[in-house]
């Protein structure tokens, strides 16, 4: 009903992040609101994001530009609380966590091992078009090379890399990875010889240690829709436009490349009007940032409400409560 993927920002803001400051760009200029922006659990459909990498690419003018901010793009980098995927003992456990942990960050995408004999293809396949098919490609290669360095040493290179999309410099990437890269292939592959995957940290861990994240990191982190639940694809859509102003039946629709028309036989067939379900998600949203400690005025202000009676009046018709009743019961 809504083919759709999403991003977590967390994944995508280190090169965000990376190219404002190499190339002196903001967020804004990329039609990245602050408060999207700074919520790295937010998730955002796929296509918006292939929207940011090909205007990072024009107004940089390199579409290789990866390459330019490489050290900005490994995988510690993910700024999230319990980023575990380096904590493991050896490349084997770090290449699993990577492959079924980033299912938490990147809906829609497969990271996967292939093993041929001794070669170990590390592959990875996206959704992305257009330019920005090679630039994820080269984002996520130069990821996986930086693991691998990191077990090895900094001047290691893979055996072969395989990029998708075709405006990437091969020269450049070629000196970078230091092997053969070829692009216009059908998915991103780092190639290297299995028995890497034995490699120890060089620094021993605790790997009893445990993990500190809160019950509500922890329901996000793991919030990502599947593809099969319509439901909760269009919650996280109008989760997403909230962040450009109060959610409309237009920009919902738009996101999801839809006419209003459309949209509305959708959730028609779901059981929705537009309106119930902008309710249900704003309601549900508020709650969640003042079980956070946010006082009922600044919730109003963060969901787009005109004012502060607009939005207890919308929370007192789905809960039943006022905003300040509803948090007094939650304290007890």
């Amino acid at each position: 009903m809504f083919d759709i993927s999403f991003i977590r920002i967390a994944y995508i803001r280190p090169l965000i992040s990376g190219s404002c400051s190499k190339y002196h760009l903001t967020p804004e200029q990329l039609g990245i609101p602050s408060s999207l922006y700074r919520d790295e659990m937010a998730l955002v459909p796929h296509a918006v994001v292939n929207g940011w990498l090909t205007k990072i690419a024009e107004l940089s003018g390199d579409p290789s530009y990866p390459l330019a901010i490489a050290d900005s793009l490994a995988i510690s980098s993910i700024d999230v609380k319990a980023n575990w995927f380096m904590s493991a003992p050896d490349l084997a456990v770090t290449f699993r966590r990577i492959n079924y942990g980033l299912s938490c960050f990147h809906s829609g995408a497969h990271y996967v091992g292939r093993q041929s004999g001794k070669l170990l293809k590390w592959c990875y396949d996206n959704e992305y078009s257009g330019t920005a098919a090679g630039i994820d490609s080269l984002r996520v290669a130069i990821m996986m090379t930086s693991v691998l360095r990191h077990f090895t040493h900094e001047g290691f290179a893979p055996l072969a890399v395989r990029l998708k999309g075709t405006d990437i410099d091969i020269n450049a990437a070629s000196e970078w990875f230091g092997c053969e890269v070829k692009t216009g292939c059908a998915m991103t592959e780092v190639w290297f010889d299995n028995k890497l995957l034995l490699l120890e940290h060089a620094v021993p861990r605790d790997h009893n240690k445990a993990t500190l994240i809160s019950l509500f990191d922890l329901d996000e982190l793991v919030n990502m829709p599947q593809r099969d639940d319509p439901t909760k694809a269009l919650y996280e859509v109008v989760n997403f436009t909230r962040h450009y102003g109060m959610p409309s039946l237009e920009t919902v629709a738009s996101t999801l490349g839809l006419s209003t028309q459309q949209l509305q036989r959708r959730l028609h067939r779901l059981g929705f009007s537009f309106s119930s379900m902008r309710g249900y998600v704003l309601n549900n949203i508020a709650a969640r940032y003042m079980l956070k400690g946010y006082a009922p005025d600044e919730v109003a202000r963060l969901l787009g409400y005109s004012n502060p009676q607009s939005f207890t009046k919308a929370f007192q018709r789905v809960r039943g409560c006022t905003p300040k009743e509803y948090m007094r019961r939650m304290e007890h």
